[in-house]
């Protein structure tokens, strides 16, 4: 019976040391971590369509995420108030804090809001498929990140904007 206590004692030793050992390893990174919004079908989407034409791959990225975000929340505000002043003021605030970092799609500067955009919504701007992202696949090939945001409206319209990075 010594034995066997000293055996199981061994062996539970053995296990815990294991168990130790598991929560070992590497963590997500938390920029990385997409939301359960639609955002990771509309990953999937881009990079198998870039794929399909020969393209490199996009990797999702919460901080753009949320500078995309910022800059559909101005383009909705001009949306509602008009001015291209302010418009481009608080773009040119948002953009600023991206450093070396620009926006080679998307809500870049060269969208400047017109009035006929009045009831546009950028959602429609980039298609069931997304194809305006590829238009020029020498821009779509400097992105190394992709920012995707939805912005529901007090209407009930969901708004969604995706945005592509070049961090290097």
């Amino acid at each position: 019976m010594k034995r066997f206590k000293k055996v199981l004692a061994l062996v539970l030793a053995g296990v815990l040391a294991l168990a130790m050992l598991t929560a070992c390893g590497e963590t997500a990174d938390p920029d990385s971590i997409m939301p359960e919004d639609g955002t990771p079908e509309v990953v999937m989407t881009i990079n198998n369509t870039a794929a399909n034409k020969g393209l490199g791959q996009v990797e999702y990225s919460a901080k753009y995420s949320a500078v995309t975000k910022a800059l559909l929340e101005n383009w909705l505000e001009w949306r509602n108030d008009g001015s291209n002043t302010k418009y481009r003021e608080n773009y040119d605030k948002i953009t600023a804090e991206l450093g070396n970092v620009k926006i080679v799609v998307g809500l870049t500067k060269d969208t400047t809001p017109l009035a006929a955009q009045a009831n546009y919504n950028p959602a429609t701007r980039t298609s069931f498929k997304y194809d305006s992202l590829f238009k020029d696949e020498s821009t779509f090939n400097l992105a190394e990140k992709i920012g995707v945001v939805y912005v529901p409206t007090s209407n009930g319209t969901v708004y969604q904007a995706v945005c592509l990075f070049d961090v290097n």
